[in-house]
């Protein structure tokens, strides 16, 4: 949708060994359909998923190992529960690492959230909860975990998107799109919701009313309770009100995290303005990613740094690929070859900029 790294938030490929972003949920083949970060309300666990001699296990933020690898695959844990590849079936674990459900026959597993998560069975999705059980039947072709208590979701026969409530029914309003699109970033963030109708983007509130109409060529959701859209060939920001904070001024723009977003304004380089528009970490950077815990990570020659608030790198630009900081520490990753084959190592930084965890595999 928007053309440069600022969104793309790994190369897909390349981590469909484990994770494929949220969204993927809809149309994507993978069996465990995640995000590293979890869900970024409730990831309350501070454990994180570690890959050592082909299996994955958990380490607390001081890098100590506290469930051991002996898993096929494993996810950040979110909402208190880590979804995981156990004896070749999916399930879910506590932070004990104890398995909640034996012999399970699911499909693939998203994250919990909000005491839910949505499973798929004989190629339908419905949610569970944390005891097994379904809460919502299993009746739609794609689904994604709920945020404010609403979730995006695709009818059965493939007709319709549409959001649900709790109980599974849907919601509707008389301004809500009649028809709305697919859009990847589908959760609701700062008490709205992306939608696309007829390739145009706007916003709902959780009442499905449409608090933005659908006009924006393209867009991005909330955060910092401001949201980048593209007016013509320039982006520029709105609130939640729909009203203009920062003119249309920049040729790309990211989302705000920590009071900073990634933008470009008259070069080929990235730089980070504040919510007045103004460039305070100067436009320097190959690529970027928006800030998360007072950190964000920056493309220099090829290669993935971390840098703070005031721009200072915190690490020097070393990484194949990073994930965004959570609970205090950052995924990041380095090849290394093996003959004709590329092989990924996975390991963790602290806010400092410190291993806790050297890369293994």
């Amino acid at each position: 949708m928007f053309g440069i790294q600022l969104i793309n938030r790994r190369n897909m490929n390349r981590l469909s060994i484990i994770l494929i972003l949220i969204s993927g949920m809809l149309m994507s083949s993978c069996d465990l359909v995640d995000s590293i970060s979890g869900n970024e309300e409730s990831s309350t666990v501070e454990l994180y998923p570690v890959l050592l001699d082909g299996d994955w296990g958990y380490i607390n933020k001081d890098g100590a190992m506290i469930i051991e690898p002996q898993f096929q695959y494993a996810a950040a844990f979110s909402d208190g529960v880590a979804g995981v590849r156990h004896n070749w079936s999916w399930t879910y674990i506590d932070q004990n690492g104890d398995v909640l459900f034996e012999d399970t026959n699911f499909q693939e597993i998203t994250s919990f959230s909000e005491g839910k998560a949505a499973v798929r069975v004989d190629g339908r999705w419905g949610y569970i909860n944390k005891k097994g059980n379904f809460v919502i039947n299993p009746r739609f072709r794609g689904a994604t975990p709920f945020s404010d208590g609403r979730a995006f979701v695709r009818s059965l026969d493939y007709s319709q998107y549409l959001y649900i409530d709790e109980n599974g029914n849907a919601i509707e309003s008389l301004t809500m799109p009649d028809d709305m699109d697919y859009v990847e970033d589908n959760l609701f963030r700062d008490e709205r919701a992306l939608v696309r109708d007829n390739d145009l983007y706007g916003y709902i509130d959780k009442t499905g009313n449409s608090v933005v109409d659908p006009k924006y060529s393209e867009a991005l959701s909330f955060s910092d309770k401001l949201a980048a859209v593209r007016v013509s060939d320039r982006w520029g920001y709105i609130n939640k009100s729909g009203s203009v904070e920062i003119a249309p001024q920049f040729i790309s723009a990211g989302k705000f995290g920590n009071g900073l977003a990634p933008a470009r304004l008259s070069s080929n380089q990235y730089g980070y303005i504040n919510k007045s528009g103004v460039f305070v970490i100067e436009e320097q950077f190959d690529e970027v990613r928006s800030f998360s815990e007072e950190r964000a990570a920056v493309m220099m020659n090829g290669r993935w740094a971390f840098i703070n608030k005031e721009g200072e790198q915190i690490t020097g630009a070393k990484f194949d690929e990073v994930d965004e900081f959570y609970n205090g520490l950052a995924r990041v990753m380095v090849y290394s070859t093996e003959g004709e084959d590329i092989i990924e190592q996975f390991g963790y930084i602290n806010k400092s900029g410190n291993y806790v965890w050297f890369p293994t595999r």
